[in-house]
């Protein structure tokens, strides 16, 4: 089933269960003093009202400033990738076919080990970092011979850089930023929310009106807290969340651009950025 789908469905139970209640409470033989006793104690629903709705306010804010430093990370990742593949072709036709290989293997290796794993919650994939490390180990080897691939060695240590800041940053968001405390706290402030909501109906009043108002603020707090866990996984592989598609156009890009110069690339590892056996 579909994220979208699975939050209708718990927005539309939210409301059913709160329109539910509110036909409970209406028949309570307490109704009439609960319904006046509330409206006697209005601004303490006021500030509790207030209450949530700045820490909901809040955590929506730190919520969407991790997935798009998150998604910012992947497409930095993915540009240097594709930044370091182009400066390679400085070095000699050998050195940059190797280096290029390893480049295309790792962007692989992101794709189909690195996303899984992040949608895991984990810290990282092992596979990526051994072609991160074997890059680098076939980088410091790379032989020197002019000026120009002296700057491009420079570059490419400063692309490498880059590179690794935008996985680091792609993992830490990865990692879950809104701590269990928080969501008890938000979980009981939309329950007292939607509480007082139907405790203050009175008897009297219209029972579809008053429905109408109870099942639109359960609906509104329950689409909130959904929100808040979508953009606290990133990397759930829902609809929205986030996807490698950066890394996918580079490694597009690479394949292109290889059609258009006289070096054989020949990636060291499967189309699922496996390493191919010895």
């Amino acid at each position: 089933m579909s994220l979208l789908a699975q939050g209708a469905l718990v927005i539309g139970g939210a409301a059913v269960v709160s329109v539910a209640l509110l036909r409970v409470a209406r028949r309570s033989p307490l109704n009439e003093r609960f319904a006046s006793e509330v409206v006697e104690h209005s601004k303490a629903f006021d500030f509790m009202g207030t209450a949530f709705a700045v820490l909901l306010a809040f955590v929506v804010i730190q919520a969407y400033t991790s997935y798009n430093d998150a998604k910012t990370g992947a497409e930095t990742e993915a540009e240097a990738i594709l930044q370091m593949s182009r400066t390679v072709e400085a070095f000699a036709p050998q050195q940059h076919g190797r280096l290029e290989g390893l480049l295309v293997c790792y962007g692989r290796a992101v794709i189909h080990h690195g996303w899984p794993t992040m949608k895991e919650d984990e810290s990282g994939s092992p596979v990526v970092t051994e072609w991160g490390t074997r890059f680098r180990e076939e980088a410091v080897r790379v032989g020197i011979n002019s000026s120009i691939q002296r700057e491009s060695f420079r570059q490419l240590l400063e692309e490498q850089d880059l590179r690794i800041e935008g996985r680091r940053t792609r993992l830490a968001e990865a990692i879950r930023t809104v701590p269990l405390p928080m969501w008890l706290t938000l979980l009981l402030g939309a329950t007292l929310t939607v509480g007082w909501v139907i405790l203050g109906a009175r008897r009297e009043g219209s029972f579809l009106v008053q429905a109408a108002v109870v099942g639109s603020v359960a609906a509104m707090v329950a689409s909130a807290l959904l929100l808040v866990w979508f953009l606290d996984h990133p990397f759930a592989g829902e609809s929205g969340s986030i996807k490698p598609i950066e890394m996918e156009h580079t490694l597009e890009t690479i394949e292109e651009e290889e059609a258009d110069q006289a070096v054989e690339i020949t990636p060291p590892c499967t189309p699922a950025g496996d390493a191919l056996e010895a």
